[in-house]
Parts: C-alpha cells; sequence; structure tokens
C-alpha cells in the first residue's frame, strides 16, 4: 500500500502569516465511502482540517473503487452512519479489499454502520438484517453489538427530515475512558442515531460507554402510543483494535453531528431521513451545540489510526453560503478568517461577519484557530 508520506506544496501556512506557497505538507488522504445520509455531509466538512504540518484530503468513494483496488492509494478509510456496506460486504472481493487494506497498515474509521461492519454482528441474529449484517461483517472487531432492530433502530428508522441539521441530534452522555483521542477529556455528550452497544470483546479495547439509555433521554413510540425500548447504557460505544499492521476505531454514536441539549421530543406523521412517509420523530427547543462540537475526537481519530501526532482539541469550522452578490462564511471559533477567490487571496476577516462581495468563478474561506479549517463554493 502506498503510505501517506506524500509531500505536496501547500497553498497555506497555519497561524497568523497567512500564505506561503513554499510551506510544504504531508498530506494524509482520506477515503470517505459515499452514503444517502446526511449526515456523509458533516464528515466530509469535519475533515476539511489541518494542523501543524499535516493536512486532511477527504474523497468519496464508491463500490466500485473498492472493488478494482483504489483504497491502496489513501491512507485511512472512513465509513459513517450508511446500511450499503452490509449489502457491499456480502461480495467476498469487498470484504478481501477492505480487511487487506487495514492488514498492510491502512487506518480505518467507522461509525454506527461503519461500525457494526467492523464487528462480529449479532450474537443471536432474529431478523433477516441480522442475518444480512452477520454475514457481511468483517470481525475485525471482535465484539457482538446491541443494535436490535425493534429497538435501538428504531432510532434512525424513525429520524425525520425536518429541523437542520437533519437528524435526531439526541445528546447521550457517554464516559471516555483514558484514550490518547480523548486528551484526558472523561465525559462528552454525543449525538446518538440508532447505533450499537459493543460487548464480550478480548482483544480489542473499549474506550467510551453510554451512560445513558436513548428511551430515558428521548422517548419516542411506535405509531401510535407503544413506547420503544432500548436497553445500551452501561455497553461500549467505541472501541479500537489493530489487524495486521493497521489500527481501527469505530463509534457507535455521531461525533459528526452536534447534539441538541435540554430540547422536546415531538413525533408527526411525516418523512423519515431516508424519504420514506411514516411516524418520525424530531427534536425542537434547547440548545443546538456547536456543529465543531465533537469534530475533534474525529479529526484525531483519524491521526491515532494513522500514526501521526494527534491535532489540537478545538472546535473549528467554516461552511460557506451564497447570498446575491455575497460569500458569507459561518465560523466557528476561529481568529481569522482568509477569502481566496479563484486560487488567489482576496480578503483577510478578523471580526464577523465574515463576508465577501465577489464575481468570480471560485471562494475558498479559510479559518484559524490552534489549526486550520476550509470550505470551498463555486459560484454559479
Amino acid at each position: 500500500m502506498k503510505k501517506f508520506f506524500f509531500i505536496f506544496v501547500c497553498f497555506f501556512l497555519i497561524g497568523e502569516n497567512g500564505c506561503n506557497e513554499n510551506n510544504e505538507k504531508i498530506e494524509i488522504k482520506i477515503a470517505l465511502y459515499d452514503s444517502i445520509s446526511p449526515s456523509v455531509n458533516l464528515l466530509e466538512k469535519a475533515l476539511h482540517y489541518g494542523w501543524g504540518k499535516y493536512e486532511m484530503n477527504v474523497r468519496r468513494i464508491s463500490f466500485k473503487d473498492i472493488i478494482n483496488g483504489s483504497l491502496k492509494n489513501y491512507d485511512v478509510l472512513i465509513i459513517g452512519a450508511s446500511g450499503r456496506q452490509y449489502f457491499h460486504g456480502l461480495i467476498p472481493k469487498w470484504r478481501e479489499e477492505v480487511k487487506e487494506f487495514i492488514e498492510d497498515g491502512g487506518g480505518y474509521v467507522g461509525i454506527c454502520g461503519g461500525a457494526n461492519i467492523m464487528t462480529k454482528g449479532y450474537e443471536k441474529p432474529k431478523y433477516l438484517m441480522d442475518f444480512i449484517i452477520n454475514k457481511a461483517s468483517l470481525k475485525i472487531i471482535d465484539a457482538y453489538i446491541n443494535d436490535e432492530q425493534n429497538e435501538e433502530w428504531q432510532y434512525l428508522w424513525k429520524e425525520g427530515v425536518a429541523g437542520e441539521p437533519p437528524r435526531g441530534n439526541i445528546p447521550i452522555k457517554n464516559s471516555l475512558l483514558p484514550h490518547p483521542i480523548f486528551g484526558g477529556i472523561r465525559e462528552r455528550y454525543i449525538t446518538y442515531g440508532g447505533g450499537p452497544g459493543l460487548y464480550n470483546m478480548e482483544k480489542a479495547k473499549g474506550i467510551a460507554i453510554y451512560e445513558e439509555e436513548p428511551m430515558n433521554v428521548a422517548p419516542i413510540h411506535y405509531f401510535p402510543c407503544k413506547l420503544i425500548k432500548t436497553d445500551i447504557k452501561g455497553y461500549y460505544s467505541a472501541a479500537e483494535t489493530t489487524y495486521g499492521n493497521g489500527r481501527v476505531i469505530i463509534f457507535g454514536m455521531h461525533p459528526e453531528i452536534p447534539p441538541r441539549l435540554n430540547a422536546t421530543i415531538k413525533e408527526y406523521f411525516g418523512l423519515s431521513i431516508y424519504s420514506i412517509p411514516r411516524y418520525v420523530y424530531r427534536l425542537e427547543g434547547g440548545k443546538l451545540l456547536n456543529y465543531s462540537y465533537n469534530w475533534w475526537i474525529l479529526r484525531r481519530a483519524i491521526a491515532y489510526v494513522c500514526n501521526l501526532p494527534l491535532p489540537p482539541i478545538e472546535e473549528l469550522c467554516i461552511f460557506l453560503h451564497k447570498e446575491e452578490n455575497k460569500v458569507v462564511a459561518y465560523v466557528e471559533n476561529a481568529k481569522k478568517v482568509e477569502f481566496y477567490v479563484d486560487g488567489k487571496l482576496y480578503y483577510e476577516d478578523k471580526e464577523p461577519p465574515y463576508e465577501i462581495e465577489v464575481n468570480g468563478k471560485r471562494v475558498k474561506a479559510v479559518a484559524y484557530g490552534k489549526g486550520y479549517a476550509w470550505d470551498e463554493i463555486r459560484i454559479a
């Protein structure tokens, strides 16, 4: 496998000194498995990040990319909230390519469905999907999953499209066990969306634990009134292991999705996130925490499985959108923002609102904190 110590000339210099075309960076090549789940967009945004001499470069890949051997061109594979890998994993060639990539030294980070595919699956499968997952699972994390179709999975199946971002944002308190990626932080609210509780590990190591029950934090119902029950409190919510020369970290929860605290559950007939008409739920009111509230966990997990120095613990992000003749940046925790138009430095802004008037074809903005994050938009 082609390893990640590929040096390229970076366009940006970290810190307060702006752009320096002679500054060399080490690129971390990330393969993000594409999905119809809206959270894949947040994953991509979270990984537009650099620190020190390291910069993440994320590209979406597909089933065809894995089958044709393209993983060898990347340093780490990340599979997030997706169900397609369960069916792709039924193809022996797909499983072989992923396992070989990790065994040869590639890193892997899995979230929710991307966590399930790495485990042994269900100890006692009951439903068709359980048997499919067991057949597809790579069994690299030696854990069984507590993720019942009529219990925990309902927090996925019944999520409504309303709200911003379009997910449930259910805040479950997690105990973070001593591990380098957590940097000494021992407790964190992390969004839950129907992911697994992990148990019966021997080689793999649990690194976080669910301290609350979804059914207590956000009670939802089968239509019209029967309460859905869950039982993952006390189970591991994250784990790590090695496989050959590669490192693997999985999360049953969703660090890419910001949790909403002190919110109210609303249930109604509408469209699920998969555009299926049914009885769904959303969270209303309360306080939506920063988009980047837990993104540092993902960024540090990527660095960890690549055996790199870990990035700083910081909530830093930037999103661009167009308003008439302006490009406006939503920014969290930045010291300054640099705007580039068609590849050239256009404007530096140290105070909100961060925006520019522009007639160019492409705008890129870089937000600087301890590290730096960026976003890019094309102008029609």
